[in-house]
């Protein structure tokens, strides 16, 4: 397969030194460069309008924009395309303050040569595409952050509710059962044990809440029977609520981690089920946790419409960022691959035992 080029534009009205870079690039052994030429500001911002270009070397001082300006106008039209600002020994300055601004780095004109220029271009290009990645990885987490607090709010509000509508008229009606029963007279004896079996039904309701309550909380068979158990009770509960075929392939026996690394891993599985019942219109889920050697694999995969590149890298897409956050924590690794039509498969390694980035 052919190396792409990379695509040079070099704003400069100096027909000279536009020759000499053109040369040094074709000379380059680091790439295949390939150079356009604009010699005023307004016709290089013509030509970014129609073409990409990977990088932008511009002269401060053009026939229609001179001095820090240059940039400024040229940087308003282009943020994400990095620019060398060339300078002449006279404007050193202005190139240092332009990289303060925004350009990925300046040269000065009297000391270009081969090396200098394309270390310089390709450094910028690198440069830049790790700043514009940590930019987007900062909006994710600030927005999953945002995102997990409104959750959290979410579900006191939701546990509060359940609190005052079930367990509250639950007490509600013993109250008035009991306050019955004092007020009962001798004549009417009779009514006591029908009133205790009602108190007695209502007693076991309540306790059916505060279990189902607990357990959507934290399901204690996690903590008291590990992993395993957990994961086929969840998935067993998870296939008559969504309606939907689970087949499951569990470890023979149960993994041996710590608590926190059950927990990770039980709730990435509740995370990717909760994504495959959303937003998959799959009919089918595929369910695979094993030991690999040293680490533990987690494998889900439904027959849905497949989720495309753009959904997993959006900064709002909060249960993709909740189980990649979980993952990189416990210094493992998560893929997510999805073929239109035919479905999602969520694929998550983490290290049985920790051995990495949290100190």
């Amino acid at each position: 397969m052919e190396e792409q080029p990379i695509r040079i534009l070099i704003i400069e009205d100096d027909e000279g030194h536009v020759r000499l870079v053109r040369e040094i690039l074709k000379e380059s052994n680091r790439g295949r460069f390939e150079l356009a030429n604009a010699k005023k500001i307004g016709d290089a911002i013509k030509l970014l309008k129609d073409n990409s270009y990977d990088a932008v070397l511009l002269d401060l001082n053009l026939p229609d924009s001179w001095g820090f300006d240059t940039f400024g106008r040229l940087y308003k039209e282009i943020p994400k395309t990095p620019i060398v600002v060339l300078t002449g020994l006279a404007d050193e300055e202005l190139g240092i303050r332009a990289v303060q601004k925004g350009a990925q780095d300046y040269l000065n004109k009297g000391e270009m040569d081969g090396n200098l220029l394309t270390r310089i271009i390709l450094y910028s290009i690198e440069r830049k595409r790790v700043i514009d990645e940590l930019e987007i990885s900062y909006q994710k987490f600030f927005n999953l952050a945002a995102h997990l607090q409104f959750l959290r709010e979410k579900e006191r509000k939701h546990i509060a509710g359940e609190l005052h509508d079930e367990l509250g008229s639950l007490f509600t009606a013993i109250k008035m059962e009991l306050s019955s029963v004092a007020n009962t007279d001798g004549g009417n004896q009779g009514t006591i044990p029908d009133m205790k079996e009602s108190i007695t039904k209502l007693i076991d309701k309540g306790i059916e809440v505060v279990r189902r309550i607990s357990t959507e909380l934290r399901p204690h068979i996690l903590d008291h029977l590990g992993l395993i158990p957990a994961v086929n009770w969840y998935v067993k509960e998870f296939q008559k609520r969504a309606n939907m075929r689970c087949k499951w392939t569990l470890s023979p026996e149960d993994i041996q981690i710590d608590k926190d690394r059950a927990t990770a891993v039980f709730r990435i599985l509740q995370e990717a089920l909760t994504n495959v019942a959303r937003h998959s219109k799959a009919s089918r889920v595929t369910i695979e946790l094993i030991k690999t050697g040293d680490n533990i694999r987690l494998k889900v995969s439904d027959n849905g419409v497949g989720i495309d590149e753009k959904k997993v890298n959006d900064p709002q897409s909060y249960g993709l960022m909740g189980i990649q956050e979980r993952v990189l924590f416990l210094d493992g690794d998560v893929k997510f691959k999805g073929v239109a039509d035919k479905g999602t498969t969520v694929t998550v390694k983490i290290p049985v035992s920790y051995e990495g980035k949290r100190q």
